[in-house]
């Protein structure tokens, strides 16, 4: 447990992103009103489009990171893309926690700490505030970087996913990383309660999922042309393809 433990948490040390102290320093660092202003009049294609290749960047690192977990590559291809197309964006969620200044409600984007308001233009008010909530009811429970990373190992480990055909394999793989979940709480002293307070967020994290599934759907279908050609194509997979397993994820 110890030793699975250790390998997560390294691995999501080596494919973070963005180191967590870094990202503390500069939290006020926040666009200026007139920079706000730039993004609220963006286009809303060019708005979607900028935010598709952050969140597209955020997903390679969280690729990199499932590669890393003991036990992950065994799993036979179709189920290693079964398990990151579904999950992967969660876990991206996930790890959007490290980068939210909780006092002033503002998250890490394109260089600076942004607030609500600069994500105006994308016309979809209700999915970015469900963002922000999500965003700050996770820091409030102050994770350390290793809970950050098992958790984030537990989601995406997840067994009852759609289309896979090992589940049995996958369900112990998630049986054991929960166990080091569950040892790593207990060795940084975390309160009781705090582990099923997690699991509960995992049905919030997929009604998230759900409703960002549901926002591009309504967007690709006045701008198919604008996701057809403009948005990364990693992106396009993940989250246009009813299924139809196309990713690499060897090399």
């Amino acid at each position: 447990v110890e030793h699975l433990a250790q390998n997560i948490s390294k691995s999501h040390m080596e494919t973070c992103q963005y180191l967590r102290e870094e990202l503390q320093q500069i939290t006020w660092q926040t666009f200026l009103q007139e920079e706000i202003e730039n993004y609220q009049n963006k286009q809303r294609e060019i708005m979607w489009q900028l935010c598709a290749v952050k969140i597209t960047e955020a997903i390679q690192y969280v690729v990199e990171f499932a590669k890393r977990i003991d036990g992950f590559m065994e799993l036979c291809q179709n189920d290693q893309i079964v398990l990151l197309k579904a999950g992967s964006l969660e876990v991206v969620f996930i790890r959007m926690c490290r980068a939210f200044d909780s006092q002033n409600n503002t998250v890490y984007f394109d260089g600076k700490y942004a607030s609500p308001e600069v994500f105006k233009s994308l016309g979809c008010e209700d999915f970015i505030s469900f963002v922000f909530e999500f965003g700050k009811s996770l820091c409030s429970m102050h994770l350390t970087e290793d809970e950050i990373a098992l958790f984030s190992a537990f989601v995406l480990m997840s067994a009852d996913r759609s289309w896979l055909q090992e589940k049995v394999k996958i369900e112990k793989l998630q049986q054991k990383i929960q166990l080091a979940l569950q040892h790593v709480l207990q060795k940084n002293h975390r309160e009781d309660g705090i582990l099923t307070k997690l699991i509960c967020k995992v049905s919030t994290l997929r009604a998230l999922c759900g409703r960002h599934t549901e926002k591009l759907m309504a967007f690709k279908a006045i701008y198919p042309d604008i996701v057809r050609l403009h948005f990364p194509p990693l992106y396009k997979e993940l989250f246009t393809s009813e299924f139809e397993p196309a990713m690499q994820i060897d090399g």
